[in-house]
C-alpha cells in the first residue's frame, strides 16, 4: 500500500471517519450506498473523499460508467478499515455484556405478526417484576445485527437462525395455504392451484419451504403481489386478493379463509429468542430472555402448532 507518509503529516491526518468512509463506499459501491449506510448526503460524502485522497496523495477508487471501483491500494484499506471496525464492535460487545446491572436498556427486534400477539404478553410480564429496565422494540421484517448492537435480543421465526447468535426454540409455527371463501365462490374445486392469483412473500424469505414447495409444484404460478410483512399478507388475503401461506393460528382468526392444502412437505418455522453470546451474560439479558421463556410456557401456544392444522377443504 503506497500512501504518501511525509514528515507534514500530523495527528489530525489519523482520523478514524476517515476509514470509516473508505469502508461504506466499498460496501455500499458508491456514494449512494455509502450515503444509507453513513446517514450524510453523498456531495459531503464526494467532498470528504476527495480531500482524503488528496492529503494521503492516492486515488483510492476509480470513477466511471459502473460507479466507484476501488482501486488496489482502495481494496487493501477497506480491508484494514473493516478489521478495525470488527475489533472496535467486539470490544464493545465484550464491555457491554460485564454489565451485570439489573436496569438500564435493552434493545428488542422482531416481526410484525410476533409483535402484535406473542411479545404483549411478555413484555407485560418482564415490567411487572424488572421495572428499572427499559425495553426498545423495533418491528422490522429484516434480522437486524446482533453483532453490530443493532439490537440485544431478537424473537424471530426461522428454520436455520444465524450461527453467531444463542438461544432457543421454543415453539413450532404450522403452515397452510389459504383463501377466502369469496374468491373461491362459483370455482371449480378440483382446479389447477396455478390457475388462481397468488398474494407472495418477497425475495427475503423466498427460500422457506412453502415457497419452494410452490415453485416446484405450481412454477408458473401468477404471484400479483409481495410481502415482506405477514400481517400485510394476510390482510390481503383476507380481503380476497389471491391465496397464500398462512400460519394456522393466524388464519383460524377468520371464519372467511379456507384452508385449501396444509403440511404435504413440512410446513413449519420455528420460533426462536435470540442474542448474542457476549451479551448472553448480562443480568438483564437473562432475566428477558427467562421471563420470555416463562410467559410463553405458559401461553397456550398449542393453537399455533402443526398440530394445530384445520380440515383441508380441497386438494389437488
Amino acid at each position: 500500500m503506497q500512501i504518501r507518509t511525509d514528515n507534514n503529516m500530523n495527528a489530525q491526518d489519523h482520523n478514524w471517519e476517515d476509514l470509516r468512509l473508505v469502508l461504506a463506499i466499498a460496501q455500499g459501491h458508491g456514494l449512494s450506498g455509502a450515503s444509507r449506510i453513513l446517514s450524510l448526503h453523498h456531495a459531503t460524502i464526494l467532498r470528504r473523499l476527495n480531500s482524503f485522497e488528496a492529503r494521503m496523495g492516492v486515488i483510492l477508487f476509480q470513477r466511471g460508467a459502473r460507479g466507484y471501483e476501488p482501486t488496489e491500494v482502495g481494496e487493501e484499506l477497506a480491508s484494514v478499515a473493516l478489521s478495525i471496525n470488527q475489533n472496535v464492535e467486539e470490544a464493545y460487545r465484550q464491555l457491554a455484556g460485564e454489565d451485570l446491572r439489573l436496569s438500564g436498556n435493552i434493545r428488542f427486534v422482531t416481526s410484525d405478526f410476533i409483535g402484535q400477539t406473542l411479545l404483549p404478553p411478555v413484555l407485560t410480564r418482564f415490567r411487572q417484576t424488572h421495572s428499572s429496565i427499559d425495553i426498545e422494540v423495533s418491528i422490522s421484517p429484516k434480522f437486524a445485527s446482533l453483532t453490530k448492537r443493532d439490537a440485544d435480543v431478537a424473537f424471530r421465526a426461522a428454520n436455520e437462525p444465524p450461527d453467531d447468535l444463542v438461544g432457543k426454540r421454543i415453539a413450532v409455527l404450522g403452515y397452510g395455504l389459504y383463501a377466502h371463501r369469496n374468491l373461491l365462490a362459483g370455482q371449480d374445486y378440483k382446479a389447477q392451484l396455478e390457475q388462481l392469483d397468488w398474494v407472495g412473500d418477497d425475495h427475503t424469505i423466498a427460500h422457506v419451504s412453502t415457497n419452494q414447495w410452490r415453485l416446484r409444484e405450481f412454477p408458473n404460478a401468477c404471484v400479483r403481489t409481495r410481502f415482506d410483512s405477514l400481517l400485510g399478507k394476510f390482510a390481503a388475503i383476507q380481503t380476497g386478493m389471491g391465496i397464500g401461506f398462512l400460519p394456522h393460528f393466524l388464519a383460524l382468526s377468520d371464519n372467511n379463509l379456507v384452508c385449501l392444502k396444509s403440511r404435504p412437505e413440512n410446513w413449519t418455522l420455528d420460533l426462536w429468542l435470540l442474542t448474542h453470546p457476549d451479551l448472553n451474560k448480562m443480568n438483564r439479558i437473562k432475566a428477558f430472555l427467562s421471563c420470555a421463556e416463562e410467559v410463553l410456557t405458559d401461553f397456550d401456544l398449542s393453537n399455533i402448532t402443526e398440530n394445530s392444522a384445520p380440515p383441508v377443504f380441497f386438494e389437488r
